[in-house]
């Protein structure tokens, strides 16, 4: 439930006490153009310094960065000594207003960008023989879960709840910063990595062998109930102070980990069976 409620809660967030407007940097983040254009220009920075590289590569590396940067240029302000940039794209300007769905496609961005990151500690922490074991891999990723929602819940406090605009956004002046939901994403998504594809894995590994489709398709079924549970974020927007609403998703997370702490040496044991 808590991990889903990029599709409710956070998206009436993005709505109704995000900032609408940001600047030409920050928006290079809400276009994929814009977006591309600035992982582009990181990858070829990459490549370009990177040791052990073939000098093709490194040209290739180079001549990739400063097409990308010319592209991230423009964007942010307009940089086209050609001209031919403006007549294929919009630039940067007053009509570039943020829509709230936009939030969304942050996770899928991060879990492209994080999964070899994350899987490379992994791999760091076993060679030294300090990698977690797989519950608590899980475990550990429902707290990392509620540490995103404490971002939201720390950029909450003061702010007005939603019963008492009675539908109306908050005044502009009074919007927080896209970074506080864009950050919350970002750590939901290092969560996400910690618990979906581990869990399956996990679920794989300790079923028996008869059972194994019906046990993933079980851990399936819990992430369907999951989606299912999101009326709950509905019924409490406007019942609750809207600080309130993300501490219930940080007690269910951290609720849920201490469960799986307590029974951790069992988990632990079932999965070197």
């Amino acid at each position: 439930m808590s991990f889903h409620q990029n599709g409710l809660t956070l998206t009436l967030f993005a709505k109704d006490y995000t900032v609408k407007q940001v600047g030409p940097f920050t928006n290079m983040f809400f276009t994929l153009s814009s977006m591309l254009a600035f992982v582009g220009a990181i990858a070829g920075l990459v490549i370009l310094v990177y040791k052990n590289l073939k000098t093709k590569v490194k040209i290739g590396g180079g001549v990739l960065f400063v097409l990308a940067l010319h592209f991230a240029l423009f964007f942010i302000n307009g940089f086209d000594p050609t001209g031919l940039l403006g007549k294929l794209f919009t630039t940067f300007g007053l009509q570039n207003s943020i829509s709230p769905e936009i939030f969304q496609s942050f996770n899928p961005l991060f879990i492209v960008a994080l999964t070899f990151p994350v899987m490379g500690v992994f791999a760091w922490m076993n060679k030294r023989g300090i990698e977690p074991s797989t519950p608590k891999k899980i475990g550990l990723g429902m707290i990392i879960a509620a540490l995103g929602f404490i971002i939201v819940l720390v950029s909450s406090i003061g702010a007005p709840s939603p019963e008492s605009l009675h539908g109306i956004p908050v005044a502009d002046t009074d919007r927080v910063l896209p970074y506080w939901l864009i950050s919350s994403y970002l750590i939901l998504t290092i969560a996400e990595l910690f618990l979906s594809p581990i869990g399956l894995s996990f679920v794989s590994k300790v079923a028996p062998s008869r059972f194994q489709g019906l046990m993933q398709g079980g851990w399936l079924l819990a992430t369907a109930v999951g989606n299912k549970l999101l009326f709950i974020g509905t019924l409490l927007w406007d019942k609750v102070q809207l600080w309130q609403l993300w501490l219930v998703f940080i007690i269910c997370c951290l609720t849920s980990a201490a469960f799986i702490f307590s029974i951790l040496k069992r988990l632990e044991k079932e999965g070197q069976g």
